[in-house]
């Protein structure tokens, strides 16, 4: 699942391999067949293009209509997705610990290394850098050249990142030491604590409000100064993947039975 910030559209995949565009209001606006094993979706912000990683290292691009415009198979399972807000690159990681940005007219602009696959990526909205991290020990940054801007070694396992736009906050849900807040160059500022383990973090590009669930099937809506603002128990239907719209006014949520949620403050 992913949101569209300017578009305000939501893409959502599903177990039987359709990929359906919905708006704010929860009305499905396309859908489209032929994504079976699915892994990931990106969409990018203008809702111009998406892509997504399929099952054995298949990467497939689509336009604003769903339809795909090229494929290719990469070597190994895909670990990180991400697309620029305009939609022009895409960047794909896999478990050859190798990354790879590529227009999205399918020519590769660049491909690197790192010590670690690279399980999550993040592109930045205000300047032309990727974020990635690897699910344990390793977490950069890098240029569209592929050029490596900065690298940290991190000590704790990770679920996974949110970025802000800017880039100035790094999110990592990092299971038993917390949700892990970071600078723009990946230095520690420190944590916030909620009522179990998180697994996963979701936060606003505008650095207002971020969610996370944990492993004991809560969902934590929280402001930047780590202030607990409103919290839920879906054990009876645990979160499955969250979304937060820009300015942190609507939380998405997709359940394990196939609901999808919107909560709106």
């Amino acid at each position: 699942m992913d949101y569209a910030e300017e578009a305000r559209t939501l893409l959502v995949g599903t177990a039987t391999g359709h990929v359906v565009l919905l708006n704010q209001s929860g009305e499905q606006l396309k859908r489209e067949r032929g994504f079976d094993n699915l892994q990931s979706l990106v969409w990018s912000d203008t809702g111009n293009f998406g892509a997504a990683a399929l099952a054995g290292g298949r990467l497939v691009c689509f336009d604003e209509s769903l339809k795909k415009r090229w494929d290719v198979d990469l070597t190994g399972q895909i670990g990180g997705l991400a697309i620029t807000p305009f939609g022009s690159h895409i960047a794909v990681s896999s478990e050859s610990s190798q990354t790879h940005i590529v227009s999205i007219d399918k020519k590769e602009i660049a491909k690197f290394d790192t010590p670690r696959p690279l399980d999550f990526l993040h592109f930045l909205h205000e300047k032309p850098l990727l974020i990635g991290a690897a699910e344990f020990g390793h977490l950069c940054c890098h240029q569209l050249d592929g050029g490596e801007e900065w690298n940290e070694r991190i000590m704790n396992n990770v679920g996974n990142i949110s970025v802000s736009g800017c880039g100035k906050r790094i999110l990592l849900s990092a299971f038993n030491h917390g949700i892990q807040v970071l600078n723009g160059s990946g230095k520690q500022k420190g944590s916030f604590m909620v009522d179990g383990i998180p697994n996963f973090v979701a936060a606003s590009s505008t650095r207002k409000r971020l969610a996370a669930t944990t492993l004991e099937d809560r969902i934590y809506w929280l402001n930047f100064e780590g202030e607990l603002l409103w919290a839920c128990d879906l054990s009876r239907d645990p979160a499955k993947h969250m979304c937060v719209d820009p300015m942190g006014e609507r939380l998405f949520v997709a359940t394990q039975s196939g609901r999808l949620l919107q909560l709106y403050w």
